[in-house]
C-alpha cells in the first residue's frame, strides 16, 4: 500500500462468517498480538455479534506450543480475550491452510479485487476507513451456488452470534517505567517524550497505533506508536 507517497508492506486482519461469506478486512504496521485481539473487536462489532467458534491456523498471537493431534497451548491473553467474549477457538493442523479455505480465498479476492493496483492513501486512519466501506460494499455480492446476496445471508446468520458484552476487553499492554534525565520513556525500542520530571514513574499504555502516559490517574501524553528502532 502507498501510505504518504510511501510504498510499504502492511499486515492484513481477515475475519470471515462462513455462513454468509461477509468479511472484516482490517490494515496494521506491524501483526503484534494487540493488534489481533483489537481486530477481533472491531471485526465483532462490525457482524454485530461474537461468533460462537473461530478457526485459526497456529500464529503465535494465539498459540504458545503445538502439542500432539488438535490440542494446543494457547497464549495467556488470548485464552483471557475470548473467555471475555465467550466464544471457542479451534486451530488447523500445521501447513494445512485448507482447512479455513473460506477465509484463504477470501483474501486472495479481496486484495484481487481492492488493493490492485496499489492503492494510495494518506494514512492509515484513511486506509482503513476505506477498508470498511469496501466491506459494506461487498456485502451487496452474490456467491456463486447461494441463494441470498452476502448481505441477505448475514441477516440470518446474525441469529446465531452471541451478544456483545457490556464492557470491552482491555487491550492494551501496560508498562510501569522510569523517566530519563530526558524527560522520556522507552517503550519497546523507542523513546517517547512526556511532561513528568526526570526519575518520575508513570504508567504506559501501548496499543496498536498509539502510546499513552499516564500519571496520577490523569493521560499527560499520547503518541502516534512508532515501529521503528531509533
Amino acid at each position: 500500500v502507498c501510505l504518504g507517497g510511501v510504498n510499504q508492506v502492511l499486515q492484513f486482519f481477515c475475519l470471515r462468517a462462513s455462513a454468509s461469506g461477509a468479511a472484516f478486512h482490517r490494515a496494521y504496521r506491524r501483526a503484534t498480538q494487540t493488534a489481533f485481539l483489537e481486530a477481533h473487536e472491531l471485526a465483532f462489532q462490525y457482524f454485530g455479534g461474537v461468533f460462537k467458534r473461530l478457526r485459526y491456523d497456529n500464529l503465535k498471537a494465539a498459540v504458545k506450543r503445538i502439542l500432539r493431534g488438535s490440542r494446543r497451548e494457547e497464549t495467556t491473553r488470548f485464552i483471557a480475550f475470548r473467555s471475555h467474549y465467550g466464544y471457542q477457538g479451534s486451530f488447523c493442523n500445521p501447513y494445512s491452510g485448507h482447512e479455513k479455505g473460506g477465509v484463504e480465498s477470501e483474501v486472495g479476492r479481496f486484495r484481487r479485487n481492492h488493493l490492485v493496483p496499489v492503492p494510495q492513501f494518506a494514512s492509515l486512519e484513511e486506509l482503513n476507513e476505506w477498508l470498511l466501506e469496501e466491506c459494506r460494499r461487498d456485502e451487496k455480492r452474490h456467491i456463486e451456488g447461494h441463494a441470498l446476496t452476502v448481505e441477505a445471508g448475514l441477516i440470518f446468520e446474525r441469529t446465531a452470534l452471541l451478544a456483545l458484552p457490556d464492557q470491552r476487553f482491555d487491550l492494551a499492554e501496560e508498562y510501569f517505567l522510569l523517566v530519563d534525565a530526558r524527560g522520556c520513556v522507552r517503550v519497546k525500542t523507542n523513546l517517547y517524550s512526556t511532561p513528568l520530571a526526570p526519575h518520575t514513574r508513570c504508567r504506559v499504555s501501548l496499543f496498536p497505533t498509539r502510546v499513552e502516559v499516564w500519571f496520577a490517574g490523569s493521560c499527560v501524553a499520547e503518541h502516534e506508536r512508532c515501529y521503528l528502532k531509533k
